[in-house]
């Protein structure tokens, strides 16, 4: 990935949440921000019908 289009960004998440996010990170080796941005592009994808260009 190109870190040069990344931004910041902060949010709140539910703290079991948090921690299942971290055990997974730790067990597989792959960051948190890596999931993360799989997940928002998956939730992306799945509503890209609702986006108005």
């Amino acid at each position: 990935m190109n870190d040069i289009n990344l931004t910041s960004v902060v949010f709140r998440l539910q703290r079991d949440r948090l921690e299942s996010l971290k055990e997974l990170s730790r067990q597989t080796r792959i960051r948190q921000s890596e999931y993360l941005r799989e997940a928002i592009s998956d939730l992306l994808e799945k509503y890209e019908d609702r986006l108005v260009d």
